[in-house]
């Protein structure tokens, strides 16, 4: 695995997604906000309340009351309305940590958990300040506390900033950082409690409750946000506006801080979808749409995506898959723009049954052998099929044997022409039926019977 230097250039602040109209163009700024509003809650007096007793049982230390005392102007710490509103730092307040959980981990993974290297599995408890990195053909899927899902493809490294309940008010915050690569969440909605869960690269970026979307960042400093799902606020610069992503748009937020958007590709069509993938290599063909410089596909062993088994991009229509086992897979195409933005996805359920097939031609003087070798399952039943046609290869079949066992066919005789002949296989396995046959090849025959 190719080693890389962690980012030392610190995190900008991340801000709250505030309310905000989206016009129509999809997105809308909001104003600034001020950083020391980012790290606050909002706490709801009730019966009883006072700043001493609250500091007591809720904050890191007590005599912190003062400082909230001075942020709220409450002319007497031991008197509340009840129902007026404080504004606490969560700096000051006492939280209890939360656990991820590994749902998925497939390839060359690893993860750094207090000091220690871990190799992630599923079921494996994930600790606050954990660190996971996937290699070239690695997969993680993560599960927050709160059912949130997260996935890594390859190439990425995430660290788990914060997970945490905060016990005054009983509000949940996620803090994920995204290092390297590109990571696509699914957030479980929040309560209405002051939760947060933020998502973050060295450009700052909150999601909001029930938001589907996909953080991206790369070696060059480029950061980028699609939202497939919900509402996103982008923030480049921390003293310039957020800018209010709506569902099917997507930002580009330069080094520099400037927030380029730009609306998500639709979802893109599978050519032969229907069809079982029975050659050796597997390559998907995205019916061609405009404006799409390529097209992505994954591979999943479940519908949400959380246990990715490969993945692989093109320039152009046709994607290729590294060696993918038989079975019922979860495939979902993206189409991505001329500046890298991903589009909104399509998702098939595909079949994989390997029905490989090649076969070759000799001749020795004037017998023509043709011999053939499969691939599949080890415990499959094949039966071949041999085909000659004289003149073109869409004339009919002048030699049609079915039901062949054997790995080779001669054919002698055969008067002056060109001949076209191709070999297919029927596989029989765990119930189902594959068929495949190979190209079409041809041969010339001259100065039979001489």
């Amino acid at each position: 695995m190719r080693k890389t230097n962690r980012i030392a250039r610190p995190f900008a602040a991340l801000a709250f997604v505030l309310p905000a109209i989206v016009g129509q163009q999809g997105h809308a700024a909001s104003p600034p906000v001020a950083a020391a509003a980012q790290d606050q809650i909002e706490y709801t007096v009730r019966a009883g309340d006072n700043l001493y007793r609250i500091a007591a049982r809720y904050f890191v230390r007590q005599a912190d009351y003062r400082e909230v005392q001075r942020i709220n102007r409450v002319a007497d710490p031991l008197r509340l309305p009840v129902g007026s509103r404080l504004r606490v730092p969560v700096r000051l307040l006492r939280t209890e940590p939360l656990q991820a959980r590994i749902l998925a981990a497939r390839g060359t993974v690893t993860m750094e958990s207090g000091g220690a290297a871990v190799r992630p599995a599923p079921g494996i408890a994930v600790m606050p300040g954990a660190v996971l990195e996937t290699g070239v053909d690695g997969f993680i899927g993560l599960a927050l506390s709160n059912g949130s899902q997260v996935s890594l493809p390859t190439r990425t490294r995430v660290r788990l900033v914060a997970m945490r309940r905060i016990l005054l008010t009983g509000s949940v915050d996620f803090d994920v950082a995204v290092e390297r690569g590109k990571i696509e969440t699914q957030a479980t909605p929040l309560q209405a409690d002051g939760s947060r869960f933020r998502l973050r690269t060295p450009r700052a970026v909150s999601a909001i409750r029930g938001t589907v979307l996909r953080i991206a960042y790369d070696d060059a400093g480029a950061s980028i946000t699609e939202v497939v799902e919900g509402k996103v606020a982008v923030q480049g610069d921390p003293s310039a506006a957020e800018t209010m992503l709506a569902q099917g748009f997507g930002a580009q937020v330069s080094p520099g801080g400037a927030v380029a958007v730009e609306a998500l590709l639709p979802a893109p069509d599978l050519v032969d979808a229907g069809k079982v993938l029975v050659d050796p290599v597997v390559a998907l063909r995205a019916r061609s749409q405009s404006g799409a410089k390529g097209y992505h596909v994954q591979v999943a062993a479940d519908s949400s995506f959380a246990d990715l088994v490969t993945e692989a991009s093109a320039d152009g229509d046709t994607v290729t898959l590294p060696a993918l086992a038989d079975g019922r897979w979860f495939v979902r195409l993206t189409a991505f723009s001329a500046t890298g933005i991903e589009g909104l996805p399509q998702v098939y359920s595909l079949r994989r049954s390997l029905t490989g097939l090649s076969a070759s031609a000799a001749q020795d003087g004037d017998r023509i052998t043709i011999k053939w070798l499969g691939q599949g399952a080890s415990d499959a039943r094949r039966l071949y099929r041999f085909q000659l046609a004289r003149g073109d290869a869409k004339a009919a079949p002048m030699i049609d044997e079915p039901g062949l066992q054997d790995a080779q066919m001669g054919v002698s005789g055969l008067a002056d022409g060109v001949y076209f002949w191709r070999v297919g296989v029927q596989q029989y396995a765990d119930g189902d039926v594959t068929e495949n046959w190979t190209p079409f090849q041809k041969f010339t025959v001259t100065g039979a019977g001489r």
